[in-house]
């Protein structure tokens, strides 16, 4: 996942500058929604390479969602707290990713129920990729009423 998102991110601006943020945004949600779900609902016995393809695809969308999502916000405020408002993003980004290690590490603490545990985890995961999602769909109409 971590080499699909070095490779594409540069790609990123380039997508963005054709088709707006909104289309890469909820792409890339849709695209990490899909096969989170995937992943929670196969079986235990599925083979690697198809794990493997299904973390390529979640992979994929990490670089259509967060450098569009950043350059939206950082393009919405005015230059002088352009700095606050990255860093109070980046801020919020951390306390997600520390919430959810959290979250999902106490699902996965036992190891009587831990692919129990995988599974509730991204599923978890994919619903808060779908309302991300529902969240994206608003984007434009607030990115045009804004001065």
């Amino acid at each position: 996942m971590m080499l699909i998102g070095a490779a594409l991110t540069p790609f990123s601006a380039w997508l963005v500058e054709r088709v707006g943020p909104k289309r890469p945004i909820i792409g890339g949600l849709l695209l990490m929604a899909a096969g989170l779900l995937v992943l929670g609902l196969l079986p235990a016995s599925t083979p690697v390479a198809v794990l493997s393809a299904l973390m390529v695809v979640v992979g994929v969308g990490g670089p259509l969602v967060m450098p569009p999502t950043t350059a939206v916000l950082v393009n919405r405020v005015r230059g002088h707290v352009t700095g606050v408002a990255s860093g109070v993003f980046n801020t919020s980004r951390q306390v997600g990713g520390a919430l959810a290690v959290a979250v999902f590490g106490s699902l996965l603490a036992n190891p009587a129920c831990f692919m129990h545990g995988v599974r509730v985890s991204l599923i978890i995961a994919a619903a808060v990729a779908v309302v991300a999602t529902v969240a994206a769909f608003r984007l434009r109409s607030v990115v045009e009423a804004s001065p």
